[in-house]
């Protein structure tokens, strides 16, 4: 059944008093059925948020929610006053603020009934976030999944927009879990998000930190203001609450220092990397490996766990880790994350398999498009390719985003791999050519015979593909799960999986021939 409330009960809240008030229409007798601040979600009965921003302005489209059918405006007093009488006109100096708590309150407070964990980190995010989802639900109970790829409610997917929605999406979300019957929610939950207060209210009980590495400067300016923007998940910690850090990272140590909370640290066994007073140990070890999976030894509190993944690559290692933490963090048996880490499945789009039994070379599909993701992606895949076969990538960087970490991606594909195949990615409104050729310039004179530049994605896959030799091993890096590209403004369909398939379908039909 449709939500929806009296707005006079919905506005009449002891927290509120001083920050909102009623300028135009009646309050008293209207009803709210849902809040938004995208106006093309706007129905009859919706509460509009204009919330104030830089390249879009809630403002402008006051007036395209009030013909679609809203009741009530929640806006800047300067904007509320000018509302029409037939529409509730709400004033408040903060309405991004003020519209996430009305929005919580509408959907009946559901950040105050269920658990919650929350996974940031430059890298890993989505991985750790999808493992434990499946880890909490096989062990504890319905569980829920907010992320870069979708959210997830225990039983039906939707495809995400944001890896962690505004306040106002969040609040729906979390409302629909509550009625699914989630117990738990994870979260991934973005440095972008934590600097905006997106997550403002969650309490969380369980915190993971992957790694902090160089990525999104265009907007923090630097990697201290960056990691100052992770920490904040950690310092709203209760004492009672548990971070699960890297400690391999220097950075964890920030987010240790962050909050109160009781700490594990996760990392590779005979590391150089000490754990600090007070911190619990988990250590990881990769016992065997093949392009199938691994066999892990996790070691805790003195107890040796050996379990069989579907995963492939170093960093995985500690993704699940990570994850077995989390759900021993809410309190699952050590037996029981074991067995369930037998069946769990990566996320699509993390260095996901393309080719089959009939294929001469070996193609993964994998999300990373930064420096240090490549280099865990190659490090990952390099022990299990040939001695006489190559290692090849084919890359490239997003347009219109921090540029500081082209050319580190460069050397990051040039180090770990024999061949690198230069392309775009999502060159949104810059010229592909000059991303492409801004990537190539970091590369020095004595490698650049093993650099071959291809602006066209889909020319790029396929000249990695049908060139490579048989036992070769090909990582498409950068784009993962998603099946879009943005050239210019335009969203033109286009899946690094589906084309990989193809270039693989007209290699085995060449090698017929």
């Amino acid at each position: 059944m449709p939500r929806q409330t009296s707005l006079g009960d919905l506005l009449e809240d002891a927290a509120l008093a001083g920050t909102i008030q009623v300028v135009s229409g009646d309050a008293a007798g209207g009803r709210i059925t849902g809040i938004t601040e995208d106006s093309r979600l706007v129905g009859d009965g919706t509460m509009f948020v204009a919330r104030p921003g830089t390249a879009h302005d809630g403002s402008d489209h006051v007036a395209d929610a009030i013909e679609r059918g809203a009741a009530a405006v929640l806006a800047v007093p300067a904007v509320a006053t000018g509302v029409p009488a037939s529409v509730v006109g709400v004033a408040t100096p903060d309405p991004a603020t003020i519209g996430g708590d009305l929005a919580f309150r509408f959907h009946g407070h559901p950040e105050r009934r269920m658990g919650f964990a929350g996974i940031t980190g430059t890298n890993g995010k989505t991985t750790v976030a999808t493992l434990a989802r499946q880890l909490l639900e096989a062990t504890l109970g319905r569980c829920g999944l907010i992320g870069t790829i979708e959210a997830h409610d225990g039983v039906e997917s939707t495809p995400a927009t944001l890896t962690t929605p505004g306040r106002i999406a969040l609040a729906g979300v979390l409302g629909d879990f509550a009625e699914a019957g989630c117990e738990r929610v994870v979260m991934e939950v973005s440095s972008h998000a934590l600097d905006q207060g997106r997550v403002t209210g969650i309490d969380f009980d369980v915190a993971v930190f992957t790694n902090l590495s160089g990525d999104h400067l265009d907007y923090h300016g630097d990697m201290a203001s960056y990691a100052a923007a992770k920490a904040l998940l950690f310092a709203g910690l209760r004492t009672d609450a548990t971070a699960i850090v890297n400690l391999a990272d220097p950075a964890s140590r920030t987010m240790i220092e962050a909050g109160p909370a009781r700490v594990i640290g996760v990392v590779p066994a005979g590391a150089d990397a000490e754990t600090p007073e007070g911190v619990r140990g988990l250590e990881h070890r990769i016992i065997e490996r093949d392009f199938s999976g691994m066999t892990l030894e996790l070691r805790f509190d003195g107890t040796s766990h050996r379990v069989r993944v579907p995963l492939v690559g170093d960093h995985n290692a500690f993704n699940v880790a990570a994850a077995a933490a989390m759900a021993f963090s809410f309190n699952a048996d050590w037996s029981a994350i074991v067995a369930a880490l037998e069946t769990i499945e990566a996320p699509r789009g993390r260095l996901q398999p393309v080719h089959g039994p009939a294929d001469e070379v070996r193609v993964f599909v994998d999300y990373a498009h930064t420096d240090d993701a490549i280099v865990n992606v190659l490090a990952g895949v390099r022990p299990e390719v040939p001695p006489d076969a190559a290692l090849i990538i084919v890359f490239g960087a997003g347009g219109d985003r921090d540029r500081t970490k082209r050319p580190r991606m460069m050397r990051a594909a040039l180090d770990g791999a024999d061949r690198v195949v230069v392309t775009s990615d999502n060159p949104r409104t810059e010229p592909p050519e000059a991303i492409v050729a801004e990537i190539v310039a970091a590369c020095d004179a004595g490698r650049l015979d093993r650099i071959h530049p291809e602006v066209d994605r889909s020319l790029a896959i396929d000249h990695a593909i049908a060139t490579a030799d048989p036992g070769d091993v090909i990582v498409i890096a950068g784009k993962g799960h998603e099946d879009y590209q943005i050239v210019g403004t335009e969203r033109r369909h286009f899946d690094d999986v589906e084309v990989a398939a193809a270039a693989l379908a007209r290699r085995r039909g060449e090698a017929a021939l």
